[in-house]
C-alpha cells in the first residue's frame, strides 16, 4: 500500500468514493465489450480502445483495493470484512486477466489488419488471424463476465459487512 495517498479525499475516506467508479463503469464496459464481440466491423475498430478502457478499469480497481486496505489499516471499517477483502483481491486479478486478454485482442487485431493490407493474395493468413482475434475476444468476454460477477459479489460482501444484510 502507498501510505497516505488512499486515506482521504477532501476530508472523506477515499474507499467509499473510489468504489463507485468501478461499480458503475465496469458493468457498462462489460456490456459494450460483449456487444462489440458480435459485430465484426466494430470488433476491428474497437479492439485497441477497449484495451485502453480495460487499463482504466484495472487502475480503478487498484485505487478501490488500495483505499480499502488503507481504511482497514486505519480501523475505519465495520464488521468482518475478510470475505470482502478476499473477493476484492480476486476481482483485481480477474481485471488484470481481462486487461491482458483485451491487450492481446488489440495487438492481434492490429497485426491482422496490417497483414491484410499488405498482402491481398495471401488470404489464408488474414482468415487465420481473424479467427485468432475472435477466440481471444471470446476469452476476453468470459473474463469480462467473470470480473463483473466478482465485482458484484465483492460489493455485496462489503455491504453485508457494513450493514449486516
Amino acid at each position: 500500500m502507498i501510505a497516505g495517498i488512499f486515506d482521504e479525499t477532501f476530508g472523506v475516506p477515499t474507499h467509499p468514493l473510489a468504489v463507485h467508479a468501478p461499480i458503475v463503469l465496469i458493468p457498462i464496459l462489460a456490456i459494450v465489450s460483449i456487444v462489440v464481440l458480435f459485430r465484426r466491423t466494430w470488433r476491428e475498430r474497437s479492439a485497441i480502445p477497449l484495451a485502453g478502457l480495460a487499463l482504466v478499469m484495472v487502475v480503478m480497481l487498484f485505487v478501490a483495493k488500495e483505499s480499502g486496505e488503507s481504511a482497514k489499516a486505519a480501523n475505519n471499517v465495520f464488521g468482518d470484512i475478510d470475505r470482502h477483502e478476499d473477493l476484492a483481491g480476486q476481482t483485481f486479478v480477474l481485471g488484470i486477466v481481462w486487461l491482458v486478454l483485451a491487450a492481446a485482442v488489440g495487438i492481434a487485431a492490429f497485426v491482422v489488419r496490417r497483414q491484410s493490407t499488405r498482402s491481398v493474395s495471401a488470404a489464408v493468413a488474414p482468415a487465420t488471424g481473424a479467427r485468432l482475434v475472435l477466440v481471444l475476444q471470446v476469452l476476453a468476454a468470459v473474463a469480462v463476465v467473470a470480473t463483473t460477477v466478482w465485482l458484484i459479489r465483492t460489493g455485496h460482501a462489503g455491504a453485508e459487512s457494513r450493514w449486516k444484510i
